[in-house]
């Protein structure tokens, strides 16, 4: 690729960014089912020119779930691989971010939503690619302790992937439902509660005792 080529693969890059985040801010703003239309307005151009930088309209809306999906794995990831404190703090702080996050984008999250009802060939759409990578970054996180403490880490998997969905399910229905019965900081006290409550039933039947309010000890390699 000569100087130009590359400016201008720079540039369209560039352009494309741009557009995501418009499209972004329009959904905030019109919610889920925002039409091209208002994205190009947002973005200061005329709709035809979108499909300069993106193939169709499918192109877009899939690029721009997937950011969303970076946005939201990028806020949680640092509470489960820099984790801080006692178990209930680490709980606590993981189950804060996603409700926050979740009360803060409720629209964006429809939007995920949205574009996640039919699978895609050959990958994940974004919703259950999301999921997966929380999941996953639960898992390593359980699975390091519970081998520090002796344990058989092979109940990390079903017991992360099983906590991810039950409060990812808990923190939508609250933010969709009108008249919600808790306040938010009452929902995250009782998820963490919950959450703990799992983790202790789960960890006293491969025989670990652990206090939920002691510091836990530092796991090699993931300090800052």
């Amino acid at each position: 690729m000569d100087g130009r080529a590359a400016r201008w693969a720079g540039q369209r890059e560039t352009r494309r960014t741009e557009i995501v985040v418009a499209a972004l801010d329009a959904i905030a703003e019109h919610g889920p089912q925002v039409s091209t239309e208002r994205i190009a307005e947002r973005a200061g151009i005329a709709r035809p020119t979108l499909y300069r930088h993106f193939t169709d309209a499918d192109d877009l809306y899939d690029t721009v779930a997937h950011r969303i999906a970076e946005l939201l794995v990028s806020e949680l990831a640092p509470t489960m691989t820099t984790p801080r404190g006692s178990a209930r703090e680490v709980i606590t702080r993981i189950v804060r971010t996603y409700v926050v996050w979740f009360s803060e984008n409720t629209r964006l999250y429809r939007y995920l939503l949205s574009r996640s009802m039919e699978p895609l060939a050959g990958e994940q759409r974004p919703a259950t690619a999301v999921r997966q990578r929380i999941g996953e970054l639960l898992r390593e996180l359980v699975a390091e302790y519970v081998a520090l403490f002796g344990g058989d880490p092979r109940i990390a998997d079903p017991l992360a992937f099983g906590l991810v969905g039950m409060t990812e399910t808990a923190a939508v229905r609250w933010v969709t439902t009108p008249h919600a019965s808790f306040g938010r900081d009452e929902l995250i006290t009782h998820l963490a509660g919950w959450i703990w409550g799992s983790f202790d039933v789960a960890l006293r039947e491969i025989g670990i005792r652990l206090d939920p309010d002691i510091p836990l000890p530092e796991l090699t390699g993931r300090s800052d």
